[in-house]
């Protein structure tokens, strides 16, 4: 229980809280109630909170075949029920993250 992993801070004073998960088999996410409530709640105070996923796919326990998925926290029910099959805001290659592209979703 508590705050998503990480609290990360933009000009202007904008902080957007992010959680971090991984899923290694299967297409599930793990989010529990706490972190699913928590995450709808802040949504609609409009206080930004996203879920940034590290996907293997088919299960595939390398690396390089991974996918990082990024979600907005006011998917965190469909996320919890749907998991990885829950159209992501972006989605990249692990070996090929566009980080600017993913700064600029998470200060949109």
């Amino acid at each position: 229980m508590g705050i998503p992993d990480c609290l990360l801070a933009f000009n202007h004073g904008l902080f957007v809280m992010l959680e971090l998960k991984v899923v290694k088999k299967g297409r599930k996410v793990l989010l529990s109630p706490h972190q699913v409530a928590f995450h709808i709640k802040h949504a609609d105070l409009r206080c930004p909170t996203y879920i940034l996923v590290q996907h293997f796919a088919k299960g595939s326990p390398l690396t390089n075949k991974s996918e990082l998925l990024l979600y907005c926290g006011e998917q965190a029910i469909d996320l919890a029920a749907r998991g990885v099959d829950t159209p992501a805001l972006a989605r990249w290659p692990w070996t090929q993250i566009a980080w600017a592209d993913l700064r600029k979703h998470l200060v949109e």
